[in-house]
């Protein structure tokens, strides 16, 4: 019953024009999620990071939409979406919004936090999985953070609190999370800019997990069958760049690339490797089901 309610809520979109793509909304129950959907073809997801939003796609949907139809959204608690932010439950809400759209199956990209909640949508919806990306992703269920990392980022919700969300902002971006090659300061102006959006809910008033869905742990990467590309960046913190390491392992139809003179931002600081690093998997991919469908129809 709550399905189908979701589903007929889901159906209720709101439009505002913005240029090419068209910014849309729709609510999944729980939260109000803006979105907006580009080009024509199969469906490529991109999900954005921690305290992100939707924009740090812009280098990506001008070349992908050429292609594909790109969906890329503001994950619920971040940018212009309502809700509080649970990696648990945003799983579902991203099949809600794809069942709206029509859309049956799709390539998951995920970056950072984005990163576990494709992967966390792979292991639950695997048919609607045409291909699965995780990028710089945080680690399977198991794999504690480093302490000192842990730490450090357990601090923020106090800092937020008495200092406020700029201390906590300078502090994120003054990390290696926002490293980016010498002299390019428009990386940084633009992780500030997507900053300015961030509301801090998650530090300021957070909330216990629904555990909807679950994060796999090393034992169940072995089941994902979907082809899988694992990006990293060089310059990457050692323990994602370990999870990269990981997943490659574990995944069995699964390949890593290193984007050269790139931390966790390498979408960012080198958007022309980036996209054609993922265009190239998309396209094998693509090659890979039509040489299928082929055989099938003989």
């Amino acid at each position: 019953m709550r399905r189908m309610m979701l589903l007929v809520i889901a159906l209720l979109l709101s439009v505002a024009g913005t240029g090419t793509a068209q910014e849309r909304t729709i609510n999944v129950g729980d939260a109000v999620i803006n979105y907006d959907l580009t080009g024509k073809g199969r469906t490529v997801v991109f999900i954005h990071g921690w305290a992100l939003n939707k924009s740090v796609w812009d280098d990506q949907v001008p070349v992908f939409s050429k292609r594909y139809r790109v969906l890329r959204y503001d994950s619920p608690g971040f940018g212009k979406s309502t809700g509080v932010s649970d990696e648990s439950a945003e799983p579902a809400d991203l099949l809600v919004l794809l069942e709206a759209l029509h859309i049956d199956r799709a390539y998951i990209v995920g970056h950072s936090r984005g990163g576990g909640i494709a992967l966390r949508f792979a292991a639950k919806y695997p048919e609607k999985v045409d291909g699965l990306v995780l990028y710089g992703s945080t680690p399977p269920a198991g794999i504690p953070f480093p302490p000192e990392f842990g730490q450090w980022f357990g601090s923020l919700p106090g800092i937020a609190k008495q200092h406020g969300l700029d201390s906590v902002g300078k502090l994120v971006l003054a990390s290696d999370l926002a490293w980016a090659p010498p002299g390019r300061s428009d990386v940084g102006e633009r992780l500030r800019r997507a900053w300015v959006s961030y509301s801090g809910k998650d530090l300021l008033d957070p909330r216990p997990p629904a555990g909807t869905v679950p994060l796999p742990d090393i034992t169940r990467l072995s089941t994902l069958k979907m082809p899988t590309l694992v990006i990293v960046g060089d310059h990457e913190l050692p323990f994602l760049a370990a999870a990269a390491d990981t997943f490659a392992y574990h995944i069995p139809n699964a390949k890593k690339s290193v984007i050269p003179n790139a931390g966790h931002g390498a979408h960012l600081a080198q958007p022309t490797i980036f996209n054609g690093t993922l265009l190239d998997f998309l396209n094998e991919v693509d090659q890979t089901k039509k040489k299928v469908e082929r055989a099938r129809k003989k």
